[in-house]
């Protein structure tokens, strides 16, 4: 160092307060080049700590002190943290391709507006790392101004430099990527976006991708910043002042920092609130520029050598003075260094040399003063000084540009690596998959949209069983629901197996939203529906029908029923038209006494109420469908077992309750078990699973699911105020990708709870799952809010949001909601081969049955609902019977008389909506699941996830056809409200 350079520093004035601002020469993927200099830049991923143990964070800790010290040992780095906003626009690119059934653009579009409304900001840390110095020239003192803010030059460099730098960007990527901070290379546009936005300006927007010079890197950096004493003043192109921006100096720490803590003085920078003229809290943006450098044992050895040898010779001159006194800091002093050293040699303590600098900005000078006020106070509660860098604002503003140096040197901190990393800058919240729909958004440290795809799983290869858990009227069936509006928008077969009966709201939304559904009750009208015979194929059948009739017999007769009841299923099932009711009358007919008593019991159980559900006549009906939308089965009076009771001690009820249930349950593993049918993606909703994991039957219906659901194509979305009794089911537990955990009181349930979110059993998670629900003045419902563990075994909390006002009000669950969903009326299908009917299985329908069918069940007209608007155009109307001779080769066997049936699709109350063809499927592009960023407002995915193969066979399969005259296809209401 010249002695001229000794004299400045001195008086603190050194020469890197006077460079120029840096001249940006190029920008690319990763790379941000400079007249003076080259670096290498990169996104940091946001771990998620806010509800991690102490062990996990101490482990994490440690690995990224041991990672900084063997990547960045001597390297000059820059740490920004900054703020994006979340929009709309953003939103419906990132799931472009996924929604293909019903009016999918509009329920996109409702989710968008209310991205849009909220604000939403979303944290990004980017660090930028020195490559090399490029020029001796450009490092030579030059005067400027401020005015010239950010300048371009003719400068170019070359290909060959270009090759060179971005070899070593790739190199420090892998070595990065690999840590806790899992960083991946910044695109140009990031790094574009991370100069400009200092700028305040919105309208520019840099190229997103290649190589950024000439001309667009002038428009990219246009502007003026004027300083002041405290703050400055930053206009816009038209010279209007764009913002005030005031940059703070953190001056002074304690000597000790906790972590979790007050130790995490980065991570906290989301949590610091200011209080308007009315007296409530608002969010106050500050932003991070921390230059720094993870010193070499080497290079720290020298620091503490040189620090104690200052404190010695200042000790040795105060001794040879008149008073012969030492001051006690510098005897302290010389003894501390001499213990680093120490420390350096034995025990492998690493130093770190940070500058941190925070940066606020407002629209108006009061504003910006209420700010800082606000952070000022934020910090001195956690003993960390942090004041205005007075006079020293153009310096420290220019600092936080990337492609700039460490111009403020003495505002700065030599700490241990524990102190410096244990600011947790890459620590908050993160959770959610990757792409697909938004279910709502993080309320932890870092905000964010949580996105939560149901159907994802089995394209993963990964299990596909998401569980919504927690105490009533919290909101985990809505969120249920609202899971299975995205899966069926996104063209899956979604049935929901309402047993308590309030969920009749989803298919209102589905309805107005145009995509297929139905509310359909199971009773009498519906005989033989459940009939065990008609809905499993013939080997099945022979094995579970007996079973289901057992069921319904008494238990004074089940003894000597066993051999004939299997005998007449045996002789029935040779028939063309099979069906439980036919066991029944050949029971009644046989020649014994006791079969004959066996027969009648049957029949009078099976003739009344759901009996004749499970066994009744066959009514030619079935409210069951595999179509492509969302079904609402419910089955009212349906009364099942406790399960404590034995089932001798069954009544009656309870018995007929368990055999249409074993009987709808088999219908399902049917359907989602069918080879035919794999190429569908499946989504089986059961809110208030804990009523079916009391039966032996409902047990082994959600073990089979979960279990074989990858396979199958098919996921599993279940929802229950009981986790003790999903503790109990091993195989379903296993099987748990995603789990949403509203609030428990008992001990018993709180613990069970902890122990699926993989949490300690202890009273600080224990407090935070009883009180998630409860809002902050501790005196009313926070519903919607959970804790939410991803497939990851990722844990955070989540509000679960609904996208709009009216959506709210159709998707009520409570007692006094009315959706005037009247029972759907059956009708028949379109005369159509069943794509789904094995070859094999096909069997003539008799033509009077067919006939007498068509002309008992025709299309009702739709009852006027006030939630849905009329439709546009009227459903299709089911073909004359007499349109073509039964008899004909031609005529497709309609499915109701089939031994293994598909089902007639229902008429929705009203949904005139039919799936809809997407011309152009999504592909993964199979990039890392990151969040890329735009020039104003950074947000979401930038790969969708590819639900399914977009083939001709698959599109035929999955989507009715309808004739060649436009007109014939039903069309989505074109009256939307959507409230955002």
């Amino acid at each position: 160092m010249k002695i001229a350079d000794k004299l400045l520093n001195l008086v603190g004035v050194g020469r890197e307060r006077g460079l120029p601002p840096p001249r940006l020469v190029a920008i690319a993927d990763g790379l941000l080049v400079t007249e003076r200099s080259a670096e290498a830049w990169f996104l940091i991923s946001v771990a998620n700590t806010d509800l991690a143990t102490e062990a996990e964070q101490d482990a994490a800790l440690d690995a990224a002190v041991s990672a900084a010290a063997t990547i960045l040992g001597d390297r000059l780095s820059h740490l920004k943290v900054v703020w994006g906003r979340s929009t709309g626009q953003d939103y419906i690119d990132s799931v472009a391709g996924h929604y293909r059934l019903g009016d999918h653009e509009s329920w996109a579009q409702t989710r968008a507006d209310r991205i849009d409304e909220m604000r939403m900001p979303e944290r990004y840390v980017a660090l930028g790392v020195h490559l090399s110095d490029r020029d001796p020239r450009a490092t030579a003192q030059v005067r400027g101004s401020i005015s010239d803010a950010l300048g371009t030059t003719s400068w170019r460099v070359s290909a060959r430099e270009l090759a060179h730098l971005d070899e070593r960007v790739r190199k420090l990527a892998r070595q990065l990527g690999s840590t806790v901070w899992r960083a991946h290379t910044a695109p140009a546009e990031v790094i574009s976006w991370l100069i400009s936005r200092e700028m305040h300006r919105g309208a520019v927007a840099a190229p997103r991708r290649g190589l950024i010079t000439g001309a667009s890197l002038a428009r990219l950096t246009s502007g003026r910043v004027v300083p002041y004493t405290d703050h400055l003043r930053i206009f816009d192109t038209r010279g209007q002042i764009a913002a005030y921006t005031t940059v703070l100096a953190m001056t002074d720490f304690p000597e000790e920092l906790e972590t979790p803590g007050s130790g995490e003085w980065l991570r906290t920078l989301s949590e610091i609130k200011a209080i308007d003229d009315d007296g409530d809290e608002i969010d106050v943006t500050v932003e991070a520029s921390v230059r720094f450098r993870v010193l070499t044992k080497k290079t720290a050895r020298h620091l503490v050598d040189e620090t104690r040898k200052s404190a010695k010779e200042q000790r040795r001159s105060a001794a040879k003075g008149t008073a012969e006194e030492t001051a006690d800091e510098i005897v302290e002093t010389e003894r501390v260094m001499r213990e680093v050293k120490r420390d350096i040699n034995r025990s492998g303590l690493t130093l770190v040399e940070d500058h941190p600098r925070l940066l606020v900005s407002a629209d108006t000078r009061e504003d910006l003063e209420a700010y800082v006020d606000a952070v000022i106070a934020h910090y001195a509660d956690r003993g960390i000084t942090v004041a205005v860098g007075a006079d020293e604002q153009r310096d420290l503003w220019l600092e936080s540009l990337p492609g700039d140096q460490l111009r403020v040197p003495d505002l700065g901190h030599v700490r241990e690596s524990t102190a410096f990393f244990g600011s947790w800058f890459w620590g908050g919240a993160s959770i959610g998959d990757a792409t697909g729909p938004a279910i709502g958004y993080l309320t932890g440290s870092t905000p964010g949209l949580v996105r939560f795809d149901a159907a994802a799983g089995s394209a993963l290869g990964d299990a596909t069983t998401t569980l919504f858990l927690g105490r009533s009227g919290r909101g985990k069936t809505t969120a249920a629901m609202l899971g299975g509006l995205d899966s069926a928008f996104a063209g899956a077969w979604v049935p929901l197996l309402d047993l308590k009966g309030d969920a009749a709201g989803v298919s209102a939304v589905a309805a107005e939203y145009g995509v297929p559904t139905a509310v359909i009750e199971i009773t009498a009208q519906f005989s033989g529906a459940a009939d065990l015979l008609r809905v499993l194929p013939v080997d099945d059948a022979l094995l579970q029908a007996p079973s289901q009739l057992m069921l319904l017999l008494p238990p004074h007769l089940r003894g000597a029923a066993e051999a004939p009841v299997v005998a007449a299923t045996r002789a029935e099932i040779q028939s063309p038209d099979p069906s439980s009711w036919g066991v029944i009358q050949r029971l009644c007919q046989s020649d014994s006494e006791t079969t004959r008593t066996v027969g009648f019991a049957l029949r009078d159980l099976v003739e009344t109420g759901l009996g004749s559900v499970v066994a009744g006549p066959p009514s030619g009906l079935s409210s069951l469908t595999t179509n492509p939308g969302l079904w609402v089965v419910q089955m009212p009076g349906l009364t099942l077992p406790s399960p404590e009771s034995a089932p001798e001690s069954w009544s009656p009820i309870e018995r007929v309750g368990m055999a249409c249930l074993r009987g709808c349950l088999a219908w399902m593993v049917r359907t989602t078990g069918r080879r035919e049918f794999r190429g569908r993606s499946k989504v089986v909703i059961v809110p208030e699973v804990h009523l079916l994991t009391k039966t032996p039957d409902g047990a082994s219906f959600l073990d089979y699911i979960a279990r074989v659901g990858r396979a199958l194509g098919a996921s599993l979305v279940l929802d229950t105020q009981d986790p003790a009794s999903i503790l109990k089911l091993p195989g379903l537990v296993e099987q748990i990708t995603t789990l949403f955990a509203f609030s428990l009181r008992s001990r018993e349930q709180v613990d069970s709870l902890l122990e699926l979110l993989g949490r300690p059993q202890t009273p600080p998670y224990q407090t935070l799952v009883r009180g998630i629900n409860t809002a902050a003045n501790g005196k009313s419902i926070r519903h919607g809010h959970c804790i939410m563990r991803d497939r990851w075994d990722e844990v955070a909390t989540v509000q679960i949001d609904i996208p709009s006002q009216q959506v709210a009000a159709l998707l009520r669950t409570t007692p006094e909601s009315e959706h005037a969903t009247e029972p759907s009326q059956p009708i028949l299908p379109p005369v159509e081969a069943d794509p789904f009917a094995d070859d094999e299985e096909e069997t003539p329908q008799p033509a009077a049955t067919a006939t007498a069918q068509a002309e008992a069940h025709t299309q009702a007209p739709p009852q006027h609902d006030p939630h849905h608007p009329e439709p546009t155009q009227p459903l299709p109307a089911p073909p004359a019977p007499d349109a073509t001779p039964a008899h004909a080769e031609s005529t497709p066997t309609p499915e109701l008389a089939q031994p293994a049936p598909a089902y007639a699709e229902p008429t929705a109350p009203p949904a005139p909506g039919v799936a809809q063809q997407n011309g152009h499927p999504p592909t993964p592009n199979g990039q890392d699941h990151t969040h890329p960023l735009r020039y104003e407002s950074p947000i979401g995915p930038d790969e969708v996830y590819d639900q399914e193969a977009d083939e001709a066979a698959y599109n035929e399969a999955m989507y009715p056809a309808y004739g060649d005259n436009p007109a014939d296809t039903p069309k989505p209401s074109g009256n939307k409200e959507h409230v955002a």
